[in-house]
């Protein structure tokens, strides 16, 4: 009886561990997909951008400007795209929340414009988890600088 009580208490302490968020590890996917857009947005590919947002993303530009939906955030960038052939930004992230629960996440951070009006500023930016993927939720824009 007290090995099948210790044995029962190895095997949920091992069910707890593994069903815990792993933070650090979507610390690390929360950022290279960071990385990935910004890379996106310097080639002007909007298809591939829109694979990082939710349907219902929303996004709010550093002058603000609301748009909400996918078809929304796609139609922005490709009219930004048409009307600025060289513009570009660059989003740095500064700190990345997960959740307990390890299914939402908070990410803020420094952003750069590139061939742009305003220079940069902050940001904020909701992730959530689906399906095991890291897709942005909402964003949020905060101009800072201009030229």
């Amino acid at each position: 009886m007290k090995k099948q009580f210790c044995l029962l208490i190895l095997l949920l302490a091992a069910h707890w561990a593994t069903a815990q968020p792993n933070k650090a590890q979507d610390d690390s996917l929360i950022r290279a997909s960071r990385a990935k857009t910004n890379d996106l947005i310097a080639d002007h590919d909007i298809r591939g951008l829109a694979r990082y947002y939710l349907h219902d993303y929303v996004r709010i530009s550093g002058t603000g400007i609301i748009s909400i939906g996918k078809d929304s955030a796609v139609a922005y960038w490709a009219k930004s795209f048409k009307d600025h052939p060289t513009i570009s930004y660059v989003r740095i992230p500064t700190e990345i929340i997960i959740s307990d629960n390890g299914v939402l996440a908070w990410e803020s951070g420094t952003w750069t414009g590139i061939n742009t009006k305003s220079k940069g500023g902050t940001y904020a930016a909701m992730w959530s988890k689906q399906d095991n993927i890291w897709k942005l939720q909402s964003e949020l824009y905060v101009t800072l600088t201009f030229y």
